[in-house]
């Protein structure tokens, strides 16, 4: 996602994240809001309710953006918060799969083999970052990172709906797998 997107989305959301720093919310306290959000958002899922499903993987969406932003501003940046944030976030999205996975289950196998494929490549596509950011390598390249999955999942389910949300998963699955191809060609390429 571009650098420029990001600052766009941090803008909108700036007056929020003052809210919650003036009144005492912590960042980890937004991160770890993102669980029972997800398991809402897989039951809904699972129960073929993906309008509300959609809505609320859009504030598990926002906690991830909310709480990197509120760590910046109230100056409680640490690893143990970015530790956190990352497991909360691969757990999140992974609960949010396997909730679509399994209102496909009894419908579609094949539907629910793409939404395990989707969740699958993009914890690839977070893993090599991971790995190779804790060996000193760079690798904030590709397309296809958690915001993108993610507004890509919420067109899905608000906008496609149910008989038309496995494209939207076909589309995460080429995007992370491309993605995670790209990454792992890019960090696994000789350095100058």
């Amino acid at each position: 996602m571009k650098k420029e997107t990001k600052e766009q989305g941090r803008r909108i959301l700036r007056p929020v994240i003052r809210l919650f720093a003036s009144i005492g919310i912590s960042p980890n306290a937004v991160t770890l809001a993102a669980l029972p959000l997800s398991v809402g958002a897989a039951i809904l899922y699972a129960r073929g309710f993906f309008l509300w499903a959609g809505i609320v993987t859009a504030l598990v969406g926002l906690c991830d953006t909310i709480d990197g932003e509120l760590s910046r501003l109230t100056g409680k940046l640490s690893s143990t918060g970015a530790i956190l944030d990352s497991t909360v976030d691969r757990l999140s999205e992974g609960i949010i799969f396997v909730g679509v996975g399994w209102y496909y289950f009894s419908i579609n196998h094949f539907f629910t083999l793409i939404a395990m494929l989707a969740l699958l490549f993009s914890f690839m596509v977070s893993y090599v970052r991971a790995r190779a950011e804790g060996t000193g390598r760079d690798c904030q390249v590709g397309f296809f990172e958690r915001p993108v999955r993610v507004m890509m999942l919420l067109f899905s389910a608000i906008i496609l709906g149910k008989s038309y949300l496995p494209i939207g998963l076909a589309v995460i699955v080429a995007g992370t797998l491309a993605t995670f191809i790209y990454r792992l060609a890019y960090v696994l390429r000789p350095r100058g």
